[in-house]
């Protein structure tokens, strides 16, 4: 029995030893490396503006528009003669990153020119400002056209001044589209 007992203890010891060397042999460490990075740019500004202003029907060649823009604000002063005449100034937004923007807002205010002329809401200049809306998308490296338009309105008769001034301002506020991608 004695011996029985021995060949059964050697027989556990090395059972214990080959679960050893078993749970060893598959107890080693998983070691994961990894590194993530986003690369995108986020920009978006006024590139260009292009005018032409008309005369009314018959009327002298108006002076020029003036105009500038810096980031995604643009500024005109609109220098008109008679009633009937007009300015339109289309100007170019570009996308300059590569994340989509989304419009937020569109900001217009127009100021009494040098002159102290016809303020706007006396209704002698019409501003309609056009072709970008709220919400709409603007994808990286795209561009789109914000219209701008002044009217010496027809129905107003000539100030005292010899010229009529409005100067406006435009602002357009982008954000990311953090909206859900289908």
């Amino acid at each position: 029995m004695k011996e029985s007992k021995n060949i059964v203890i050697g027989l556990l010891c090395a059972v214990i030893c080959v679960m050893a060397v078993a749970y060893a042999a598959f107890a080693t460490t998983l070691t994961v490396n990894g590194t993530a990075s986003i690369e995108s740019e986020w920009g978006v500004e006024i590139t260009d503006i292009q005018c032409e202003a008309t005369a009314a029907s018959g009327g002298e060649e108006l002076d020029e528009v003036t105009k500038s823009f810096e980031a995604t604000t643009a500024h005109f002063e609109f220098k008109f003669k008679q009633p009937g005449d007009t300015g339109t100034c289309t100007v170019t937004v570009k996308n300059t990153g590569n994340l989509e923007a989304k419009v937020e807002s569109i900001n217009s205010t127009a100021q009494d020119g040098e002159d102290g002329s016809i303020g706007l809401e006396e209704g002698a200049i019409k501003y309609e400002v056009s072709g970008i809306s709220n919400g709409e998308l603007l994808g990286g490296s795209n561009t789109t056209t914000l219209t701008v338009k002044a009217t010496f309105q027809d129905t107003e008769t000539m100030p005292e001044e010899k010229n009529l001034t409005k100067k406006l301002t435009v602002t357009i506020n982008y954000v990311q589209n953090l909206a859900a991608k289908d």
